[in-house]
């Protein structure tokens, strides 16, 4: 429900009036400033591109970024745009460029609704949020072109953007985050509920998303006593791939970071650099790859990942080798190998229901599960590794068999994962899968030819150093770096990242080691690992955690 006449709400001109006074937080004062720089931009060159940074749900942000958009060139009125705002008849604005889209609302990979909420509106904002401007670009082909917008669009605020703003003028200091849990919650009360639903999503009944993380529980340490060590001469740095870093951990890659902060991948790339850990590039960036990777510096590690969308991107795999071979911050290209279907992500999916309150939107649903999926096996496997020098690695692999299979074929590292709990429901937890992929590689004699990696249910520094007694080279996180985003932005990123190494030196330090090689399986037991229940409450992570509901009665 929209507020009507909203520069009259009480609540927005409290808002309005903490910022005259400059009663803001240190959150709110970064996004204001970074909304009137890029708001100039925005004046200066009559259209949204540079503004895309402000899709980041804040009032301020928003306020300042429309109050800048005059298209006077245009020939159609927005007027006559807003009569265009339903199923049979949809025109969305995007840069100053209206678009018929009605033909278009059964096919958008993101669901009807996404589309039918901006219907006779600007889409600029939250189609940048999600997409970079190379997909608008390829996009053009579905869309019929109408013309150029004359004027511009009066403000309308929504409850919830109003209630989070409010939020945000009360967020914690960030040094009262001392996990990752406490960013969680945090994210939980100023992101849209349509976005953490996204995040927080899991499969099905979300069995495997939790058993990810209680996996951890039922591994305990066996510390040794009285080793002489030097707590200063701690080192939780290690090589990944062959690339030097400073922790056995890296931020994973994902879809979506815009809708958590207006910066997206860039807070995650200039945080991986400054601490030097690796970062994953995901495919689906909210850049465009010349965009991003215009200001990435050469010296500093990531990696690709990519999936095949079409079956002509599987036959044309030359094309992703060669693009990876020419970024010198790319040490190696991940393909995920779990995607032969979309997972059955039901919690999303009732959440994009419940947002457009119309039946008919349960296309979102039918959007959400259909796909092109092309065919993948070992055989394009071999085609990719035999074409390059680059280390292939391959994400998404569940079993320890596969994993003896990659080892094979000459694949250099495996990512142990199920898409976080996000494919099938009741896949085995990767910890598990890790022990199990150690015993046969040893039974080969093959641990020292494939790096092993995992991702999935980590919080805890203690997390990652279990998975590294057990044989793990690294662990990658994906979720706890959206929500520290969500919260405090670049900031937030450095933070996490910062918990993470203490606790991990903590870990150490309390093991009786100095140096991340000298862990391995003598200091955990893991008798219990494949024993599921009963298990250890986790409390934080409990409280974190959102449930599956019910429909709702109207």
């Amino acid at each position: 429900m929209f507020c009507k006449k909203v520069l009259r709400d009480r609540r927005l001109r409290g808002i309005l009036d903490t910022v005259k006074h400059k009663k803001i937080s240190p959150v709110q004062s970064r996004s204001l400033s970074l909304a009137r720089k890029l708001s100039t931009q925005t004046r200066s060159k009559n259209i949204l591109k540079s503004s895309s940074l402000l899709a980041g749900g804040s009032v301020l942000a928003a306020l300042l970024s429309l109050s800048a958009l005059d298209f006077s060139d245009g020939d159609i009125p927005v007027k006559e745009v807003m009569l265009h705002n339903n199923v049979n008849d949809c025109w969305i604005v995007l840069n100053g460029e209206i678009y018929d889209v009605t033909s278009f609302i059964g096919k958008h990979p993101g669901g009807a609704a996404r589309l039918l909420e901006v219907a006779g509106r600007d889409a600029t904002a939250k189609f940048l949020q999600v997409h970079s401007q190379e997909v608008l670009d390829r996009m053009k082909n579905h869309l019929i072109y109408i013309g150029k917008l004359k004027g511009r669009f009066e403000l309308v605020v929504s409850e919830e953007e109003l209630r989070i703003e409010e939020m945000k003028a009360k967020i914690p200091p960030i040094e009262r985050i001392f996990n990752l849990s406490d960013f969680e919650a945090i994210a939980k009360q100023v992101l849209p509920k349509s976005t953490f639903t996204f995040y927080a999503t899991g499969s099905s009944d979300e069995f495997t998303l939790r058993e990810n993380h209680y996996a951890y529980s039922r591994i305990f340490f066996k510390p040794r006593i009285l080793q002489d060590i030097d707590p200063s001469e701690v080192d939780c740095s290690t090589t990944l791939l062959g690339a030097k870093v400073d922790a056995p951990f890296y931020i994973s890659g994902f879809a979506g970071s815009k809708l958590a902060h207006p910066l997206g991948e860039r807070n995650l790339q200039i945080a991986a650099y400054n601490a030097n850990v690796m970062e994953m590039v995901p495919k689906q960036n909210s850049y465009s790859p010349e965009e991003f990777y215009s200001t990435v510096p050469d010296d500093q590690s990531q990696w690709m990942q990519y999936h095949f969308s079409t079956p002509e991107e599987v036959l044309n795999f030359d094309k992703v080798v060669r693009e990876a071979e020419s970024r010198p911050s790319v040490k190696g290209i991940f393909f995920n190998v779990d995607l032969a279907d979309i997972g059955n992500r039901e919690k999303d999916s009732r959440r994009r229901v419940m947002d457009a309150d119309n039946i008919s939107d349960l296309n979102a649903i039918v959007n959400n599960r259909m796909g092109n999926h092309p065919k993948f096996s070992w055989k394009d496997v071999e085609k990719i590794v035999s074409s390059t020098n680059l280390p292939i690695a391959l994400k998404g692999v569940q079993r320890g068999e596969d994993v003896v299979m990659a080892a094979k074929k000459g694949v250099k590292a495996v990512v142990l994962s199920n898409h976080g709990g996000r494919q099938l429901d009741f896949s085995r937890p990767p910890l598990e899968v890790l022990a199990e992929a150690n015993e046969m590689l040893k039974k080969q004699n093959m641990q020292g030819d494939i790096e092993i990696y995992l991702d999935g249910g980590v919080r805890r520094g203690s997390d990652i150093v279990k998975a590294l007694c057990l044989g793990a080279k690294g662990v990658g996180l994906g979720r706890p770096f959206l929500y520290a985003m969500a919260g405090y932005g670049e900031e937030g990123v450095d933070h996490l990242i910062t918990i993470l190494k203490e606790e991990i030196k903590n870990n150490m330090r309390l093991l009786g080691v100095t140096k991340i090689e000298e862990l391995n399986e003598s200091f955990v037991d893991y008798n219990s690992l494949k024993f599921r229940v009963p298990k250890a409450n986790d409390s934080l992570y409990d409280n974190a955690y959102m449930p599956l509901t019910f429909p709702e009665f109207k």
